[in-house]
């Protein structure tokens, strides 16, 4: 062990002056961060009288150090409430410690902020409790933000609300116009059909054309909508084996006609909205339909389990897409092919989108040209 040597009447070891040094710089240290952060970091007595005040406390509350040192901490409260300061106290004489405490403070020029208090026991060399560390976070900002935000979901909300039900009023108010457009039509058709010439002929068959899109149109707005609310309803037990069969018994008439041979395979029992699996079923099937090439059509529905979402997989042979176009075809009214190639509005698979993603699941397409398409969804288990 080193010799000591003599200071005055002392005798100093180095080992300790080794110590008493670290100890020094870590609580040089420990003070230096104190009073670079940003956040209010306050001593104060258990009575509550301010015993250090840090430059993050100044900067938040506007009262300089000298000004606040030996006052009670109640200078910095609003008068409703000045009693939670008492409360705060009694927990930390108790041991406690308070995190993230959510409330309101007054600055020096009266300004209220809100702010996030954590206050701590501080405890002497015997571990007695003698004071509170409180670090303050001034939250006014966030707050406001977050209030603005919610504020602006709320508005948002009540503008969808709106908007679906005006696009459901409107929808079916546009059906009786229409069918008595559509059915004086073929009267007219039927009653004075080559009467009129050839180009009258023509301009009838137009209108009874225009008015039959626009029947098909409506209704898939009106499934769009109907998407947009089905969430709303508490969900079931759904079978997708049955939901496929009554599609299959609904579209009988388009699956003769294109002689497509469907199967399915795999398909689960799980909660949901038993339309709404029907309704995404339904328009990717006839889109399968739709989009056939020359060669016998078939189409196959599978799903497994991914995770805590059912993955479902509707795959044909058909014409297939081109991969630039996979996430534009999912958009309302986006078309690839004219009407007079292939019928339809373009409102099916945004339609499913909307279903899919609203029951908190994701869609997409994997396919090429001339190689048949494989339309993936997920929806939770």
């Amino acid at each position: 062990m080193s010799a000591p040597h003599e200071r005055g009447t002392e005798l100093v070891m180095p080992e300790l002056q080794f110590d008493l040094r670290r100890a020094t710089e870590l609580q040089q240290r420990l003070a230096a961060i104190v009073e670079s952060s940003d956040d209010a970091i306050v001593g104060k007595s258990l009575d509550g009288i301010i015993q250090s005040w840090n430059r993050g406390a100044e900067r938040i509350f506007g009262y300089k150090a000298e000004e606040v040192m030996g006052k009670h901490i109640s200078i910095i409260a609003p008068p409703d409430r000045v009693d939670e300061i008492p409360r705060i106290l009694a927990r930390i004489a108790r041991g406690e410690r308070v995190d993230h405490y959510e409330t309101e403070r007054r600055t020096k020029d009266g300004r209220i902020l809100t702010v996030s208090l954590t206050v701590s026991p501080i405890r002497d060399a015997s571990g007695v409790i003698i004071g509170a560390s409180k670090i303050a976070r001034d939250i006014t900002e966030r707050i406001r933000h977050q209030q603005e935000l919610e504020e602006a979901n709320r508005a948002l909300t009540r503008s969808n609300v709106d908007l679906q039900q005006f696009a459901y009023s409107a929808s079916h108010d546009m059906r009786e116009p229409l069918r008595t457009v559509a059915t004086y039509s073929a009267m007219l058709k039927r009653k004075c059909g080559g009467q009129l010439g050839e180009l009258g002929d023509e301009y009838i068959g137009y209108i009874i054309e225009g008015a039959e899109r626009m029947q098909k149109l409506i209704d898939d707005l009106l499934a769009f909508t109907r998407a947009a609310t089905m969430e709303e309803t508490d969900p079931e037990e759904v079978d997708a084996n049955a939901a496929l069969s009554t599609v299959l018994k609904t579209l009988e008439s388009a699956i003769q006609e294109s002689a497509a041979s469907i199967t399915g395979s795999g398909l689960p029992l799980f909660r949901g909205h038993r339309f709404q699996l029907e309704q995404l079923f339904q328009n990717l099937i006839v889109n399968a339909i739709r989009y056939r090439s020359g060669k016998p059509l078939e189409i196959h529905v599978a799903s497994e389990r991914s995770g805590d979402h059912w993955q479902f997989a509707v795959q044909d042979n058909g014409i297939g897409i081109d991969p630039q176009y996979h996430e534009r075809i999912f958009g309302m009214f986006k078309r690839l092919h004219s009407p007079a190639e292939y019928p339809g509005t373009g409102m099916g698979l945004a339609i499913c989108r909307r279903i899919v993603e609203r029951a908190g699941g994701r869609i997409w397409v994997a396919s090429e040209l001339g190689r048949g398409s494989t339309f993936f969804f997920t929806l939770p288990a």
